[in-house]
């Protein structure tokens, strides 16, 4: 029995180390988005500093 025990430790450490990864994962893709959504800011706010530059310079 205590091999059976033994599997069953290790097969449930499995099992939550998959869901920490999960977790993981899912808190990086969220940062991921966060970091788009930051350069989009960024780049819009930088084409309006270009596009009155523009207007001024015209």
């Amino acid at each position: 029995m205590e091999i059976v025990e033994r599997l069953e430790e290790k097969f449930n450490g499995l099992l939550n180390k998959i869901s920490e990864l999960r977790e993981e994962n899912q808190r990086l893709k969220e940062q991921v988005e966060t970091e788009r959504q930051t350069r989009r800011d960024i780049e819009s706010r930088i084409d309006t500093l270009l596009e009155k530059i523009q207007d001024e310079l015209e």
